[in-house]
């Protein structure tokens, strides 16, 4: 009764542990399927290597296009797939200048970059205009003492202005009204002294 006890423990503890792999087997092939079913989704069947046209424009990243010689297309192909870039490559019917253009987007910049330089290419500088877009000046200058808005008291009129200026009406009215208020002030001046 001993041996059979203990073998059937061991066909249970057998069967129990291969029950076990079949589960963790299933659940890792259900993830692969998984992944895959979205891939055939998105259609994005190709995450590295050369594409087309197409599939990189479904990308809203700007594109980004690298001339090469022509002679270094495989060497150029090997790298791109090593870094994980995905690209295509774009040359003129009848162009016989020697140079391919690699498309790719904006998200791969930093592997081209990296390809690019493993080929003995020079890495493209940013031009500091592209930088960032930079606002129009303005045209009159902040502050209290802008000569082109404000209260007017700082200002002072151009030739041009001054003559429309002194000929306005208003002009000759506010005039009176001064000359009337300089009149009325200089009455009797009040004493300086205490009154008790």
């Amino acid at each position: 009764m001993d041996v059979s006890a203990e073998a059937a423990d061991v066909v249970v503890r057998e069967g129990l542990q291969a029950t076990e792999a079949a589960a963790k087997l299933a659940v890792e092939g259900m993830k692969n399927v998984a992944a895959l079913l979205l891939a055939i989704a998105k259609q994005d069947m190709k995450v590295v290597g050369e594409t087309t046209a197409k599939r990189l424009a479904r990308d809203s990243a700007p594109a980004v296009v690298i001339p090469i010689k022509a002679g270094d297309k495989e060497k150029f192909q090997k790298l791109a797939k090593d870094f994980g870039v995905l690209y295509f490559i774009a040359q003129k019917k009848g162009n016989d200048s020697g140079l391919l253009n690699i498309v790719s987007n904006q998200n791969y910049a930093a592997q081209l970059n990296a390809v690019m330089e493993q080929m003995g290419y020079p890495i493209p500088q940013r031009a500091k205009d592209d930088d960032a877009p930079k606002k129009a000046k303005s045209r009159a200058p902040q502050g209290k003492s802008s000569q082109e808005r404000g209260n007017g008291l700082n200002r002072s009129p151009t030739a041009a202005t001054a003559a429309v200026e002194q000929d306005s009406p208003t002009r000759k009215k506010l005039e009176q009204m001064r000359r009337l208020a300089a009149q009325s002030r200089s009455g009797p001046e009040k004493g300086k002294g205490k009154v008790r």
